[in-house]
């Protein structure tokens, strides 16, 4: 498709009534969907259906693609479209992809090898243990975890992931001008500023409604190279996300529990189905083919080999750093620092994060 202006796109994406299939109709009734915002209504309704065009001209007279685009820029949201080479690879292969998604956070989040975590909001002891434990191995082997930052599960393995200084990305349901629910605010301030990011294809200021949670769980299934149901009533949305990832031929994998525990109805339910029966990381790990990879890497146990790359390391050992703190903190010049930082990233000893921050990989 020709370029062209794609705050556009936020600018009809921010029409309450133009949903994601809503909007794919109408860029690609035009050649360029610029023509959507510069034609009559007399030249578009060649091309669009009428009950579309009322909508369209609606959000022409509602929204201004500068304003929304300086509203997003207010609560510090950035976005992507699917028309970008930044969109991430496996969400654009699902036939409903979201036309756009706003982001607070790295990008880079979106670009590693990323597993869905989900369960239920109400959980017990043992799927609290399974998800925290399962997690956390599972992001210490590089896998990006992804879930939707609700109470429960979720925030359960959004954590194991921070705790393993592993990357994690929530999906929310409504827009990103609010953390939803307000408990996890914290959680998801954390996210961000570790490297990972919150997303959404919901526009600033809208609700977290219950009809916009089922919507988001095609993200989570989008995104991932599978799905991991921890815990599950047969009710649970969590199944939803579950057969979402089964239409997009991505791998479904369950934690099995006991048979008179109603919390494990929809997992086991999930493995009699043919799901994956999980009860280690490696059983997640060597499906996905990352086992013998991450092994490998383990194996040469990265140390530090002279003093500087010890003195860096010991440095970011407590959480992750900008260049100038570890200039400070180590006495480095920044030639020194950007030497002593490069080998240690061709290692793998050292990550950047972005923003000229590094961690611990």
């Amino acid at each position: 498709m020709a370029n062209f202006d794609h705050k556009i796109i936020l600018a009809l994406n921010a029409h309450p009534k133009i949903g994601s299939q809503t909007l794919k109709k109408l860029i690609f009734a035009v050649s360029n969907p610029e023509q959507l915002w510069t034609l009559s209504k007399n030249e578009l309704s060649r091309k669009i259906e009428p009950k579309l065009l009322e909508l369209l001209f609606q959000a022409r007279a509602d929204y201004q693609p500068e304003l929304e685009f300086e509203k997003i820029k207010k609560y510090d949201v950035g976005y992507v479209t699917i028309f970008d080479k930044e969109y991430p690879t496996l969400l654009k292969e699902i036939p409903d992809a979201p036309v756009i998604l706003y982001m607070r956070g790295s990008p880079e989040a979106l670009k590693r090898p990323g597993l869905g975590v989900v369960g239920s909001r109400k959980y017990t002891d043992y799927g609290s243990s399974v998800a925290y434990k399962l997690t956390k191995s599972l992001a210490e082997s590089g896998l990006t975890i992804i879930s939707g930052l609700a109470l429960g599960i979720d925030a359960i393995a959004h954590q194991a992931a921070l705790d393993a200084n592993g990357m994690t990305v929530g999906v929310l349901g409504c827009g990103l001008d609010r953390i939803y629910p307000v408990s996890n605010h914290n959680l998801g301030k954390a996210m961000i500023e570790r490297g990972g990011a919150i997303i959404s294809e919901f526009p600033i200021g809208t609700p977290p409604t219950n009809y916009n949670f089922p919507i988001r769980n095609r993200i989570i299934a989008g995104l991932s190279l599978g799905t991991l149901v921890v815990e599950a009533a047969l009710d649970s949305g969590s199944l939803i996300t579950a057969g979402l990832a089964l239409d997009y031929n991505r791998e479904v994998f369950a934690v099995p529990g006991g048979i008179d525990s109603p919390m494990s109805e929809g997992t086991n339910k999930l493995i009699k189905q043919g799901a994956i029966p999980v009860t280690c990381a490696s059983d997640v790990l060597s499906v996905l083919d990352i086992e013998e990879k991450k092994s490998a890497e383990k194996a040469r146990e990265i140390l530090p080999e002279n003093e500087n790359e010890k003195k860096i390391y010991e440095i970011l050992r407590s959480g992750e750093r900008s260049g100038d703190e570890i200039i400070k903190a180590s006495k480095l010049n920044v030639i020194e620092l950007n030497s002593v930082l490069t080998m240690m990233e061709l290692k793998g000893m050292v990550k950047n994060i972005g923003g000229g921050r590094y961690k611990i990989s």
